[in-house]
C-alpha cells in the first residue's frame, strides 16, 4: 500500500529537482543574441574614434569594463533617445555594478554633432555616458565593423539619418558580443551584463 505514495513522492521530488535545475539553467542563459566567435581586437570588430576631448579611443581603452555600444546621432527624433533612456535606467538598476560598465554612443552624424554637443547630449541621460566621433570615413569603418547600416536622407532644408538600432554588449575579455534590439527590456540587459561579469 505504501508503494504508490512513495512512488508519488519520488515523482514529485524529481519534478521539483528538474524544475529547479531548469530554472538555474535559464538564469545562466544569455538573453541577448550572441555574436561569436568574436574577432580579436586587432581584427575587424574594433574602432578608433575621438572622445569629447579629442583623444583617440578604441575598445582597449575601456579594458576591465563591459562596453555597451550604440550608433546614433543627436538629432535622432525617436530611436536614439529611447534607447539611451533605457540604458540610463539600466545603469540605475545595476547599482554599484554599473561602475564596471561603459556606455558609448558613436555618432553617425559627425558633420553636425560637434564633440561638445555630443558630450552634452549623452550626459543628459547619464553623466557616465561617453560620445565618440571621427571623420565620416572613420565612422563608416566603425559602423561596418559592427554591421551597422545607415544612410542620409534629405529633408526640405536639412537631412536626417536612417540607421539600424541594435545595441552591442561587449564583455570584459572582448571574447563575446551580444546584440540587443530596441525591444530588449532593461531586465534582460541587466541579466546578461551580470552574467558577463559586472556583478
Amino acid at each position: 500500500m505504501l508503494l504508490l505514495p512513495l512512488a508519488l513522492v519520488a515523482a514529485v521530488l524529481g519534478w521539483r529537482v528538474s524544475r529547479q535545475l531548469a530554472a538555474t539553467q535559464d538564469a545562466q542563459r544569455l538573453a541577448g543574441l550572441r555574436l561569436t566567435p568574436m574577432p580579436t581586437l586587432s581584427g575587424r570588430v574594433n574602432f578608433t574614434l575621438k572622445d569629447e576631448q579629442g583623444v583617440l579611443r578604441s575598445l582597449s581603452d575601456y579594458r576591465g569594463k563591459i562596453v555597451v555600444l550604440y550608433f546614433g546621432f543627436v538629432r535622432c527624433p525617436d530611436a536614439c533617445p529611447t534607447e539611451l533612456f533605457k540604458l540610463s535606467q539600466l545603469m540605475k538598476q545595476l547599482g554599484p555594478a554599473a561602475e564596471r560598465v561603459q556606455v558609448l554612443l558613436v555618432t553617425l552624424d559627425p558633420e553636425r554633432d560637434t564633440p561638445q554637443m555630443l558630450d552634452n547630449y549623452v550626459k543628459a541621460f547619464d553623466p557616465r555616458f561617453r560620445g565618440l566621433s571621427g571623420t565620416p570615413q572613420e565612422i563608416a569603418q566603425a559602423a561596418k565593423a559592427f554591421f551597422v547600416v545607415y544612410s542620409k536622407h534629405p529633408l526640405e532644408k536639412d537631412y536626417t539619418i536612417d540607421h539600424s538600432t541594435g545595441t552591442y554588449v561587449i564583455d570584459v575579455d572582448r571574447r563575446e558580443v551580444l546584440y540587443a534590439t530596441a525591444a530588449t527590456p532593461v531586465d534582460d540587459f541587466a541579466h546578461d551584463i551580470g552574467l558577463l561579469g559586472a556583478q
